[in-house]
């Protein structure tokens, strides 16, 4: 009877009924939001039938949450549409890990094959020694026959084709020392090599612009951006310091380094392979 006497609450309210979406709508639903992903369309297929899954089974656990516990929780249509884009996102990044680590282990592996081929040639070089010392033993020999008489000049051959022996053999060995500090320092660098790269990577146009605006920079700063003018042949300029001492200082080239618009593209693009032997 109260509500009679407020009329307009009838005349102007609207009841909005949400129904339970059926599984072929779910489906339907889902497949149109996960067409644009890249996958077979067997495991898009499989992702479909996951999504609609979910969504019924908590529709299921929401009833029987509100019949156990008396309280109601709502698995509506929009929850399910949250539900397909938080699996798109999460795809996503997911790949893209895979495809970082990937990327690393092909570098890696690229490396190793490098240092392997050098190693090969060395090997091979060492063979090609093999005849020569081989060569000089006939030779010594025939010397022997011709000259039997001359004992005493044959011993003196004999010893310097014994002292070559001596060097090739020394040279043998450290060829081999040098294989294995070559795999050492490599095992050690490698990691030191990709985190560089991988920083490297992190670095953008308002990075630079902050060193630059820099008047009097941080030791770091001023120690890698040292570092840089080295690998790239960048010389320092004379300076006087506090006792009046003129010392090389590379603060004033980097700041003309770093203002090149190429730059940053310079470091990306850096030979690591043509490093400079005279560099440390």
């Amino acid at each position: 009877s109260r509500l009679r006497q407020f009329p307009s609450l009838v005349n102007c309210c609207t009841l909005d009924w949400f129904t339970e979406w059926p599984a072929d709508a779910l489906n339907a639903v889902a497949q149109r939001f996960l067409g644009d992903v890249e996958m077979e369309d067997s495991v898009r297929q499989s992702c479909v039938q996951m999504c609609s899954h979910f969504h019924s089974s908590t529709t299921e656990l929401a009833a029987r949450f509100k019949l156990e516990l008396k309280r109601i929780y709502y698995a509506t249509p929009m929850s399910f549409l949250e539900l397909i884009q938080t699996f798109k996102m999460l795809l996503a990044e997911k790949r893209k890990q895979v495809s970082d680590l990937k990327d690393k282990y092909q570098n890696g592996v690229q490396k190793i094959l490098t240092t392997e081929a050098s190693v090969e040639g060395m090997k091979v070089e060492l063979i090609d020694l093999q005849p020569k010392l081989v060569q000089k033993n006939v030779e010594v020999e025939a010397m022997m026959v011709t000259v039997n008489a001359e004992s005493e000049k044959t011993n003196k051959i004999k010893e310097v084709v014994a002292g070559d022996e001596a060097v090739a053999a020394e040279q043998a060995a450290k060829s081999e020392a040098q294989k294995a500090d070559v795999e050492a320092d490599l095992s050690e660098a490698m990691p030191a090599l990709q985190n560089a790269l991988a920083a490297l990577d992190t670095l953008t146009a308002k990075d630079i612009g902050e060193i630059k605006a820099m008047a009097n920079p941080p030791g770091p700063v001023k120690l890698v951006l040292q570092a840089v003018c080295i690998m790239k042949g960048v010389k320092p300029a004379r300076v006087k310091d506090d006792t009046g001492k003129m010392v090389e200082d590379y603060w004033g080239p980097s700041k003309l380094m770093v203002s090149d618009s190429t730059f940053l593209k310079s470091l990306q693009t850096y030979d690591k392979d043509a490093i400079p032997a005279a560099i440390p």
